[in-house]
């Protein structure tokens, strides 16, 4: 009767079922791993909570920077001015902080010159 021949480790003949599957009979069987459970999907809701009001108040600031202009701010500052004026010159004179607006009549002529100069009232 012939024996099997076994394969010898640098030949190039096919190894036997049994060691090509893993079945080594000197080796105790291993346990199949399970299966990972599959990963919940990303919740794409995040990033939109984060970025959608930095997005917002990006594009105020930019248009609030191209909306500006030096006539704008000249404007503002001549309405402040004589906000000012009218708050000054309605205190006594002895608690004023500042002596530049010495009567109403300042505050009616910065008036008139904001009117005339922009057609509006300030």
């Amino acid at each position: 009767m012939a024996q099997p021949q076994t394969p010898e480790p640098h030949s190039s003949e096919p190894a036997t079922a049994a060691s090509a599957n893993g079945s080594d009979p000197a080796k105790p069987p291993t346990p199949p791993t399970p299966p990972k459970p599959p990963k919940p999907p990303k919740s794409r809701i995040v990033p939109w909570l984060i970025g959608l009001p930095v997005a917002f108040f990006a594009v105020l600031m930019l248009a609030g920077q191209l909306l500006s202009t030096p006539e704008g701010e000249a404007r503002w500052v001549e309405r402040e001015t004589i906000k000012i004026c009218r708050k000054e010159t309605a205190r006594p004179e002895a608690e004023r902080k500042t002596q530049q607006f010495e009567s109403v009549q300042d505050c009616d002529r910065l008036e008139f010159d904001f009117k005339q100069r922009y057609g509006e009232n300030p």
